[in-house]
């Protein structure tokens, strides 16, 4: 196997690096403080390509491969769980669009997203579904224009600022997804719910009330909803992944710069044999989810299909980027419960890891469901 990154896939990597050390890393507590991104951080985000990166250039996207993407949102979440979720969720829009989407929707549509001049959201959660797309209500009335939408949606990112939504509803023919322009007559969003961490991520709820699609507003083939969310989701899922690894290598990073500067007995505490072990444990468990994570990306680009795997990386980083976060606390003493210091913020951001794009919980299912499967397979 061959863990060497390819030249573009550096290059890619080390942009993205610098955008977040001299860009994101300087607003990343003005971001967590005022709970907003920046309008101009957006704006430089999309001069360089971080919206559009796994677009094809005739969209106006970069044209990259999955893990140039999964390697960049890394990189941001070292600075910043805000900012790159809020390149996550606007990929999100665009993958559904890139696997789903016939040619004029992908015209339309794909390259504002590129841009950033316009916003998208993923709306398949609901108050009822928790993990499970089979449980939506949200309904589609055929009509003879197209169809008719009623429901609501929660705890979706970026409700309130989105200007295209990607709507899953059911209607006689099962679940099926819709391209929903958030301007329309009966679309609505709620307030911005109060968060413990990833401030600056806007997440609300989206109400739709007699809400009229055209037949053109339909996402790939009517009732094929619930096969197309488990591929989205296990991409999201690989993103969230990569997320928890970035997270949390900025956590071990300040926690070895802290163990080095502080001094007990005359002697910086990164000498103590305590402190080293949890460093250590801290880069290993690093380590091994960066490389499933990396591993599930490589998949995604080989065109395989990733619902075990992203599950588990998901799984495995976001329960490290728990540890890391507390152990990187705890390596700072009463200081890291300090609001000045960056790791109080990481550990509030990583909390959520563990519960966005499915619980760990739900996780767990996933992979052992799929165990089982394989298991009669071979009988």
């Amino acid at each position: 196997m061959n863990f060497e990154l390819t030249g573009e896939e550096f290059t890619i990597k080390e942009k993205a690096k610098a955008f977040a050390k001299q860009v994101v890393a300087p607003l990343s507590s003005e971001i967590d403080k005022r709970k907003v991104l920046p309008d101009r951080l957006r704006v430089k985000a999309a001069e360089e390509g971080l919206y559009s990166i796994v677009v094809p250039r005739r969209y106006g996207g970069l044209g990259k491969n999955f893990l140039s993407y999964v390697l960049v949102l890394e990189e941001i979440a070292k600075a910043s769980m805000a900012v790159s979720l809020s390149i996550a969720v606007q990929f999100l829009v665009e993958d559904s669009l890139l696997l789903y989407g016939t040619k004029e929707q992908k015209e339309r549509y794909l390259p504002a997203l590129a841009s950033a001049e316009k916003i998208g959201c993923f709306a398949f959660t609901e108050p009822q579904t928790g993990s499970d797309p089979k449980a939506i209500k949200t309904r589609a009335q055929e009509t003879g224009q197209g169809f008719r939408l009623n429901g609501k949606k929660c705890l979706i990112c970026n409700a309130s600022l989105a200007d295209i939504a990607i709507i899953f509803a059911r209607d006689k023919n099962g679940l099926s997804a819709f391209i929903v322009e958030t301007n329309k007559p009966g679309f609505s969003a709620g307030e911005d719910e109060e968060l413990m961490g990833l401030n600056g991520l806007k997440v609300g709820n989206i109400y739709l009330r007699d809400v009229e699609v055209s037949k053109d507003s339909l996402l790939g083939e009517r009732g094929n909803g619930f096969e197309m969310l488990l591929k989205l989701i296990s991409h999201g899922k690989t993103g969230i992944a990569a997320q928890a690894v970035g997270l949390s290598q900025a956590a071990l990073d300040e926690a070895v710069k802290y163990a080095r500067e502080r001094r007990q007995k005359n002697r910086p505490i990164s000498s103590f044999q305590v402190i080293q072990w949890m460093l250590a444990e801290m880069a290993a468990w690093i380590e091994a989810a960066r490389l499933l994570t990396y591993k599930t990306a490589y998949a995604v680009d080989k065109g395989k299909e990733v619902f075990k795997e992203a599950a588990m990386a998901k799984l495995l980083a976001s329960e490290v980027a728990e540890k890391v976060t507390s152990y990187a606390v705890q390596v700072h003493g009463s200081y890291g419960y300090l609001k000045r210091f960056k790791v109080e913020r990481l550990y509030r951001d990583a909390k959520a890891l563990g519960v966005i794009e499915g619980s760990s919980e739900i996780q767990r299912v996933i992979i052992a469901s799929n165990l089982v499967r394989d298991c009669f397979k071979t009988l």
